[in-house]
């Protein structure tokens, strides 16, 4: 006869818990930590999305976003899609998967923070 385990309702909430404990666990390690290497420059999506690790040098001709007085107050670092404080040097952006930007850099996809 085989010994099949039956699940009932204490396994299954035993089971719920654990996976829940797990879940909150995972929840609690920094975005930093889970952050890749750093976005270059001449990377294929970086340059689709004008990605520049110094504001300073984005091309204005083909951004025109960037140019102008409200452009020259657009950073990494004061733009919604980045994960970390304006003091940072670097931290993670949702646009690269979440792989570490220059805070003084900047991108097409800049979106003031709220």
């Amino acid at each position: 006869m085989k010994n099949v385990k039956m699940t009932n309702r204490r396994n299954f909430l035993k089971l719920g818990m654990k996976a829940s404990a797990g879940a909150l666990a995972l929840s609690a390690i920094p975005v930093q930590l889970l952050a890749g290497d750093e976005v270059a420059a001449d990377e294929a999506l970086a340059q689709a999305m004008g990605y520049a690790p110094d504001a300073a040098t984005v091309d204005t001709a083909k951004f025109p976003k960037r140019a102008g007085e409200a452009g020259a107050n657009q950073f990494c670092n004061n733009c919604a899609l980045y994960a970390g404080t304006a003091d940072d040097e670097t931290a993670p952006c949702s646009i690269f998967q979440n792989r570490l930007v220059r805070g003084a850099g900047w991108c097409n996809a800049w979106v003031a923070k709220s």
